[in-house]
């Protein structure tokens, strides 16, 4: 991704180079990969709950370094160490950005978010029956 707001390097700067070695198998693209996820996910977040993101901000590059830790440790199945750095990532986002980086996403009518999700269908009323239904059945109910 261009314009990352951190790097493969800035990533080896936060574990043991054989902690790195061992997660990516020394390919950096792995990492890069890492980051993309992350920025998106922090972008998508931040987003929902402020409406803006703004990579420079120093706040915003350490959530997206936590939650790329956390892309490359899932990578590298090792889920403990993983959910250590999401929980790292989402600890800053909720301080920084309230508990609405938690919601669905859907707009309240004042502009805040709400998590009240929208029908997923309507309810059809009928019978329960045991019975296959006949041809004769279907050309009533419709």
């Amino acid at each position: 991704m261009d314009g990352s707001i951190i790097t493969a390097e800035d990533l080896k700067a936060e574990v043991k180079a054989y902690n790195y070695k061992a997660l990516t198998g020394g390919d950096d693209a792995i990492a890069v990969r890492a980051i993309e996820k992350a920025t998106l996910w922090a972008q998508a977040k931040v987003m929902a709950a402020s409406g803006s993101f703004e990579a420079d901000t120093p706040i915003n590059r350490e959530i997206v370094l936590k939650r790329a830790l956390y892309e490359l440790y899932s990578y590298g199945e090792n889920e403990a160490v993983a959910a250590d750095k999401k929980d790292d990532a989402l600890e800053i986002l909720r301080a920084v950005y309230g508990n609405a980086v938690d919601a669905a996403g859907y707009q309240a009518a004042g502009g805040g978010v709400s998590q009240t999700s929208l029908p997923a269908s309507s309810v059809v009323k009928g019978r329960i029956s045991r019975e296959p239904r006949h041809e004769d059945d279907i050309h009533r109910q419709v």
